[in-house]
């Protein structure tokens, strides 16, 4: 009978699938979300392209006649360039003799002489660009790729230091509570008590200008709303059993934190 028993190999152990592993199971088959992702996948290629010069490197370039139009419309007459370039158009009466009238007239054909010397060192404007031009003859397409990569990096970046803040502040504060979640909830309560844009202004006032200034006053004024929410979900796992059994098996209280209760309240985070 032992020998039936020891004959016998012991079935293999099965390790359950993880929080991510899962999570990254169910994107895939989620074909809407696989979409969104790609969106934004896109966006980020865009705007390091962008940072890289390989795109929208030439947004300052001022390579299109003013309010250009947009490269599908084709190439029509432009009154607004003429204007800009100080053209007047009379197509059913003659021009006007203003020397009576004005005693700069006979200098007028000097101007334009010089005018055309320097349109002629200058490169040829194009009148059409491939979204339109500014009245300046910049490109459009080119300046909202730039406005996007700011924008974007600016978004992300902050949004980034204001999770990471309050996500930490919320962990330490929910989970260890007495004088760490009193010292936590007194800052949060001063962060709350001061409106935003006072904080925001006093901030700059500190730290001067330039966009890595906006991301870091940004991060710290935006935190606390990630902080409330990510301190309720651990006051709620703290006296869940399997914190308390990763209690019992020894495990480290960074561990209960990061490894066991941070992956559960995630989706706090994520959102």
């Amino acid at each position: 009978m032992s020998a039936v028993l020891g004959s016998e190999a012991a079935p293999a152990a099965v390790r359950s699938a993880g929080v991510w592993s899962g999570a990254w199971r169910r994107l895939r088959e989620d074909r809407v979300g696989l979409g969104s992702l790609a969106v934004v996948l896109g966006f980020f290629l865009l705007i390091l392209a962008s940072a890289a010069g390989f795109v929208a490197a030439d947004w300052q370039v001022e390579k299109g006649v003013p309010y250009a139009f947009p490269r599908i419309v084709g190439e029509r007459e432009n009154v607004e360039a003429q204007a800009m370039a100080g053209i007047q158009v009379a197509k059913d009466r003659k021009p006007l003799d203003i020397s009576d009238v004005d005693p700069l007239a006979p200098r007028y054909r000097e101007w334009n002489e010089r005018a055309e010397r320097i349109a002629q060192v200058e490169p040829p404007r194009s009148e059409t660009l491939f979204a339109g031009g500014d009245r300046f003859g910049r490109d459009v397409w080119a300046k909202a790729i730039k406005g996007s990569q700011i924008s974007i990096f600016v978004g992300v970046f902050a949004a980034l230091v204001a999770t990471l803040i309050g996500t930490l502040a919320g962990a330490l504060a929910g989970y260890f509570g007495r004088w760490v979640g009193d010292a936590l909830e007194w800052v949060y309560n001063v962060f709350t008590a001061i409106p935003g844009i006072l904080l925001i202004f006093a901030f700059a006032a500190v730290f001067g200008r330039g966009i890595a200034t906006v991301i870091l006053i940004l991060g710290l004024t935006g935190w606390t709303g990630t902080y409330r929410l990510v301190r309720a979900e651990y006051l709620k796992h703290i006296a869940r059993d399997y914190v308390r059994a990763a209690h019992a098996i020894g495990a480290s209280h960074a561990s209960r934190i990061f490894v066991h209760i941070l992956p559960n309240v995630s989706h706090v985070v994520l959102v």
